[in-house]
């Protein structure tokens, strides 16, 4: 029997309120959770200016102690994404942010190199899973054709944190100084590392493990997303056993996980190096804090728009291709204008746009593929390879720094990185790789 076009709108409609109702109880709060999570893994960038003078602490001792942050959190990415998958969310996320917090609110006894490793290495350890947790769990509520803007708006977080990020470190570290006995460094991992405890009480309460166990959902809600997302199974037609074995012979993930590095190479360089980039440019600290919350605003826009459009066409390859090779250009033109800051500007926002909308599109592309079952060990693996780049970025940018005396050979390796990702995209993941794209009026 056919449905008639009025009844498939109104079908249609019924689904866009509820998954919008579930939008509203899950992304508040779990990009709550990623802007502290943002925080408290790169408040050491702002806390060493005055950590370093006052621990005499050595460049070197803050770039090995990056480093270990980025080594816990590979190491233990995998482990934590698949016991998740065994125990649920709630308990997840309130171990991940109640130890993690613990542990950033902890520097504040940091007196000693070895002390200031141990630490960061703890931070990583216990920060590991998260962000490939929420992936995963979004793979519970969300079909694939509708995850590309819940995932968008949830990594908003990420690109919404630097926003924050300078200003809150700037007014701690300067009003709070001296306070109680504490120095401004301290404060600052005080007041970024305790909040995520009380965020993982509140996700432990206000979250659902899976819809089924949803008392905000009524029942023939809770049965519509279940019908939703195992018609969605049906026809892919790929489902996997939920085993990390399967995840590691499965070459497409690691091809996303080695797109996953090329594009975070470009997040983590610019995450560290472009307030250095900004003030090359001849603009003071306090323009550097002001203007660097442009690119950020533009990223967050772009990421939107690009994943509602991604969403509504189904199409995922070329518009993670595109927004990667507009990313790309951004950063190349980037050197022909550092005497223009305005023009300069421009283009990191071009490419703050291009890398945020890549980054976002290229998460919603394992569920097409990957059964719910198999998501988490597919998932973590993707996430611990991209992951890698954060050790990599920073550095390789510091050597060619000191090595060239500028950013212009970094750029271009960095455009360099998201026009290879656009093009192992398009040439080694082809569509018929993906599983089929489920029709709108099933979602």
């Amino acid at each position: 029997m056919q449905t008639s076009p009025l009844t498939a709108h109104a079908s249609a409609a019924a689904d866009d309120a509820l998954f919008r109702k579930i939008t509203w109880r899950l992304i508040p709060l779990l990009f709550a959770c990623y802007v502290f999570n943002y925080l408290d893994r790169t408040n050491v960038g702002y806390a060493q200016l005055q950590m370093k003078d006052q621990l005499g602490f050595a460049d070197a001792v803050f770039g090995l102690g990056a480093g270990i942050f980025f080594i816990g959190y590979a190491l233990f990415e995998i482990p934590s994404n698949l016991w998740m998958a065994k125990v649920g969310v709630r308990t997840t996320l309130l171990r991940i942010m109640g130890l993690w917090g613990l542990a950033s609110a902890s520097m504040v006894f940091v007196t000693t190199p070895t002390q200031f490793y141990v630490v960061r290495f703890l931070i990583g350890v216990f920060e590991a899973g998260f962000a490939p947790g929420v992936l995963f769990y979004l793979t519970l509520w969300f079909p694939s054709q509708r995850r590309a803007q819940v995932t968008a708006l949830f990594f908003m977080g990420y690109s919404a944190a630097p926003i924050v990020a300078g200003p809150v470190a700037g007014l701690t570290m300067t009003y709070l100084n001296g306070v109680w006995s504490l120095q401004g460094w301290q404060w600052l991992f005080l007041l970024e590392g305790l909040p995520s405890v009380g965020l993982g009480l509140v996700a432990y309460c206000w979250l659902s493990n899976v819809p089924a166990q949803a008392t905000w959902l009524s029942s023939a809600e809770k049965l519509r997303v279940q019908q939703v997302l195992e018609a969605e199974q049906a026809v892919n037609g790929t489902a996997q056993r939920a085993t990390l074995g399967s995840a590691l012979r499965d070459g497409r993930v690691w091809l996303l996980g080695f797109m996953s590095f090329l594009v975070i190479l470009g997040i983590y360089a610019l995450s560290f190096w472009q307030p250095t980039l900004m003030k090359s440019m001849g603009l003071s600290v306090l323009e550097v804090g002001i203007y660097s919350v442009i690119p950020a605003v533009v990223g967050i826009i772009a990421t939107i728009l690009i994943g509602h459009h991604s969403d509504q066409t189904g199409e995922r390859r070329w518009h993670f291709a595109v927004s990667a090779i507009v990313g790309a250009v951004g950063l190349s033109l980037t050197p022909f204008f550092m005497r223009d800051a305005g023009i300069a500007l421009a283009c990191l926002s071009l490419a703050a746009a291009g890398i945020s909308s890549a980054f976002a599109i290229l998460w919603a592309v394992p569920g097409q593929f990957l059964s719910k079952q198999a998501a988490a060990a597919g998932i973590a693996l993707i996430t611990t390879v991209g992951g890698c780049a954060g050790v990599v970025a920073p550095v390789v940018v510091g050597y060619i720094k000191t090595a060239t005396g500028g950013f212009t050979l970094s750029l271009y390796l960095l455009s360099g990185a998201l026009v290879l990702s656009a093009l192992l995209m398009l040439l080694a993941l082809p569509r018929s790789a993906l599983g089929r794209h489920v029709p709108r009026e099933w979602a």
